[in-house]
């Protein structure tokens, strides 16, 4: 019943994904400032999951030849 009007009155559309504001139904982002700032998102993340495996490697070698010398 009411929920039939609260459906008419908004139409169908999606938020961009970095800010939140509503856009037409299918994209993604609401402008080209948001498109950049979630692609550099993307890179600091993946840059970060790099140095992160990398930390991990090292500290696995460093763990195992120490525990190989000592």
């Amino acid at each position: 019943m009411g929920n039939e009007k609260f459906e008419e009155q908004i139409p169908l559309h999606s938020h961009c994904i970095v800010c939140g504001r509503p856009i037409k139904y299918g994209e993604t982002f609401c402008s080209e400032a948001c498109r950049r700032q979630y692609e550099n998102m993307i890179k600091a993340r993946r840059r970060m999951s790099l140095i992160l495996w990398a930390l991990m490697m090292a500290i696995i070698v460093i763990v195992l030849v120490s525990t190989y010398f000592f």
